[in-house]
């Protein structure tokens, strides 16, 4: 079997070259953009902007409705609070049902 060395060589230096092409080529894009003074710049689409403001109007709710948590203790502690057994089990067999 013979292995010719010049084709890879060559191969080699031809891949220099545009490598070096390449690099003056970025060199002068990046003076001309310096020359123009231009900026690179941002703007948030609106679906974006929504998303942002939704992100902060959760953030800042509470995940906990205090109001809710006391009217239940509040409920538990006299007696007066009772469990819907048919309601719980329903919703159990739904949520079961989403799952298969």
């Amino acid at each position: 079997m013979v292995i010719d060395l010049t084709s890879a060589s060559s191969q080699s230096m031809t891949r220099g070259k545009v490598s070096t092409q390449r690099t003056a080529e970025a060199d002068t894009s990046a003076t001309v953009a310096k020359q123009s003074g231009s900026k690179d710049t941002f703007e948030m689409s609106t679906t974006a902007q929504a998303l942002k403001k939704a992100d902060a109007i959760i953030a800042d709710t509470s995940d906990v409705n205090s109001e809710k948590v006391a009217s239940i203790k509040a409920a538990i502690a006299d007696g007066s609070y009772k469990i819907d057994y048919q309601s719980v089990a329903q919703k159990l067999m739904n949520f079961e049902t989403l799952l298969s």
